[in-house]
């Protein structure tokens, strides 16, 4: 028996006993009902204005499930099809997430946020790049192999970035609202279990196993309810008032930075003129 679900990361093309058929479509039916319920209570609080990104990602997965149900219901046959396309859509998206907590992590401090977002945006591109050049020296393209590629990555640096984030707002102690404490923990979860899922989909004889697969559905279940209660208000981030920590340490670097750079430069002059 065939059993493939509309879970936002869950797609399983071979047998899935009854008893996880059932827990997967209770963990589906509640993440929808808590997705509904934080985009309301965002409009209802403006904070969907102070967290665009994050609104928009949780929007677009709950429209893609509704999506997938209807197109499973409908034409199970293009369901397969449907589900990696729109997958490649939620995935890249995802990844504004990251760029929007980075923002407002460092909305005090706008050299570092510059950097960083320049950052971003290159790890990004050079991601999908990957992806791209594997698809296309790749003797038969898979649009299947190349998403679970492009997932693979996707969540791996964003694990490496969230873990970034989180020990530099530890170490330079940066003061953060509930708002997006909340949404970098509730994200952390999912993306961490992400990652470990899609480790463990990468051994061999762990594919069949369907078990393993509900991790995922569970960690983004915990982050939903993460989400539910600290964002069931707008709660801003402190302003500094003072020059923080991580603002003398960029000035000073960049100070060293452009001292180095100039020394290069006499150095060359000189040279020349010998």
């Amino acid at each position: 028996m065939l059993q493939i679900f509309s879970l936002p990361v869950c797609y399983y093309p071979f047998h899935v006993p009854p008893a996880a058929t059932v827990f997967t479509q209770i963990l589906w039916w509640l993440g929808i009902a808590l997705e509904f319920l934080i985009l309301v209570r965002s409009v209802k609080g403006n904070s969907c204005q102070k967290y665009p990104a994050f609104y928009l990602y949780l929007g677009i997965l709950l429209l893609i499930e509704l999506l997938r149900f209807a197109v499973y219901t409908v034409k199970p046959q293009f369901y397969g099809h449907f589900y990696w396309y729109t997958e490649f859509l939620a995935t890249t998206i995802a990844y504004a997430v990251i760029l929007e907590v980075y923002k407002h992590a460092l909305s005090n401090s706008p050299g570092v946020a510059r950097i960083a977002r320049g950052f971003l945006w290159a790890v990004l591109g050079a991601v999908i790049l990957k992806a791209t050049l594997n698809a296309v020296t790749k003797l038969v393209w898979s649009p299947a192999t190349t998403q679970a590629e492009l997932e693979r990555d996707l969540y791996t640096v964003q694990a490496i970035l969230l873990a970034g984030i989180i020990a530099l707002l530890i170490y330079y102690a940066v003061a953060t609202g509930r708002n997006l404490k909340g949404i970098v923990f509730g994200y952390s979860t999912y993306v961490y279990a992400s990652v470990v899922s899609l480790a463990f989909g990468s051994l061999p004889g762990y594919g069949p196993r369907p078990g393993w697969r509900l991790v995922q559905p569970i960690a983004y279940l915990v982050a939903l309810l993460i989400w539910s209660y600290t964002l069931w208000s707008y709660c801003p981030n402190p302003v500094a008032v003072t020059e923080s920590k991580i603002d003398r340490d960029y000035k000073l670097i960049a100070q060293q930075t452009k001292r180095a750079i100039s020394r290069a430069r006499s150095f060359l002059k000189m040279g020349g003129e010998l």
